[in-house]
């Protein structure tokens, strides 16, 4: 396809990253500048109809909330989009550890490059699971001789361990938001992992090694990822903002457009004076009546699903291993994050600090400094820099590798 903007998408910039949430398609098209800064040249954003929590449960919905997006932002950026890079979150998404050790000849020389590379290469043997696509590595630690130690160059020993953590997704799932992105017009340059990517956005150099989690309060589902010098652990949790909007719709009698609107609009959590009050809200029943109740009331109902959501979030940290290591806190990310009080009771239940997360040194008209955009920001970032602290995009996705994998390989081996 022709360009029929001021930009030619075969250069190495600009760049686009679509985000296929479960209640939102975005698109975002953009450059990194001399400064650092990312310019966004380009902001589309649809809702999305056909994904129940990460699985695309009806196709040419999803194709239409694609083509949505990405047309909203073509015309914003000017510019006709053949490719993008697309994130990849939820059940979809996993972590796991590997370890290996090598021996080291000569130990009157000191450990160099080459023995490094021969211990990353011995960790990256180990075989993903069935169905699995391995897109970044993170190398956790090294020893030496069974000495913990932050880098093993130049220093003598007669044994070079290290301990990698390799982010993978599922390979049917790759395919089918492919498939899905074709038939809208659209080529995959490469997946990301979107808690990866958002961290790199979001995260200073200090809370990383601090010890940060960033939860993202989706629609389907609520991810967590633990940084502790890198990452260390990444879960989702199956509940999330259509379930707050299910349960308005059910106990208030509204229909689910209705319940999503009123969350949108009014939802948040109670959490003291500044939710007392006579303040109200009207709504439609789905018998046509229109109703009046306190905004309180709401917010007790969206409550009740948000705090259940994050005891599971406290249980999911404390299986981590990695819950007393998170002086840092928390990071909310995702639509959830922007109901009135949640970072709020995040901290009570969580028991640890919390911010909300904005991007930060971006150049937008568009109002992408929100919460419900990091994700979207950090495959923006992530995509035209790939930091190597948050785990270098990698390869190998062992012997059965073909179709997708082999392209998703040729498309990230220049990063």
């Amino acid at each position: 396809m022709k360009n029929r903007g001021c930009h030619d998408m075969s250069s190495p910039s600009p760049v686009v990253v679509l985000d296929i949430g479960a209640s939102k398609i975005q698109c975002l098209v953009g450059e990194s500048e001399t400064t650092g800064d990312l310019k966004i040249l380009g902001v589309g954003e649809s809702v999305c109809r056909g994904i129940r929590r990460s699985a695309v449960i009806d196709m040419p919905k999803v194709v239409e909330s694609i083509r949505a997006a990405v047309g909203e932002a073509e015309r914003a950026a000017g510019l006709r989009i053949t490719g993008a890079y697309v994130g990849i979150a939820g059940s979809d998404v996993s972590a796991h550890t590997s370890r290996s050790a090598v021996a080291i000849s000569g130990t009157s020389e000191p450990i160099d490059e080459r023995d490094v590379q021969r211990a990353l290469t011995a960790a990256e043997q180990a075989a993903p699971p069935a169905d699995a696509l391995v897109l970044h590595r993170f190398v956790q630690s090294y020893a030496v001789d069974g000495e913990p130690v932050q880098n093993p160059l130049w220093l003598h020993g007669h044994k070079l361990e290290v301990q990698t953590l390799s982010a993978t997704a599922s390979n049917h799932a790759c395919t089918t938001l492919q498939r899905a992105a074709e038939e809208a017009g659209v080529g995959i340059a490469g997946f990301f992992i979107e808690s990866v990517a958002t961290a790199s956005a979001l995260l200073s150099t200090d809370e990383r090694e601090m010890g940060v989690g960033v939860v993202d309060l989706g629609a389907g589902t609520t991810d967590l990822a633990l940084f502790h010098g890198s990452l260390r652990h990444m879960a989702e949790i199956p509940f999330a903002g259509q379930d707050i909007t299910r349960d308005l719709s059910l106990v208030l009698n509204i229909s689910p457009r209705e319940a999503e609107q009123l969350k949108r609009e009014h939802g948040g959590v109670c959490m003291g004076a500044d939710d007392e009050g006579d303040e109200t809200v009207t709504f439609n029943t789905t018998s046509g009546r229109s109703h009046t109740i306190l905004r309180q009331q709401v917010d007790e109902i969206i409550e009740a699903r948000q705090q259940e959501i994050f005891e599971f979030l406290c249980e999911e940290i404390e299986r981590s291993g990695y819950g007393h290591l998170l002086a840092a806190g928390l990071i909310f990310t995702g639509g959830g994050a922007l109901l009135r009080n949640v970072d709020q009771l995040g901290e009570e239940v969580l028991g640890l600090p919390v911010r909300l997360g904005v991007a930060t040194d971006v150049v937008a008209v568009e109002p992408v400094q929100d919460p419900r955009f990091a994700t979207s920001v950090g495959l923006l970032r992530f995509a035209t820099e790939t930091p190597a602290e948050f785990g270098a995009p990698t390869l190998d996705a062992g012997p059965q590798r073909s179709g997708i994998m082999e392209r998703v390989v040729r498309l990230f081996s220049f990063l």
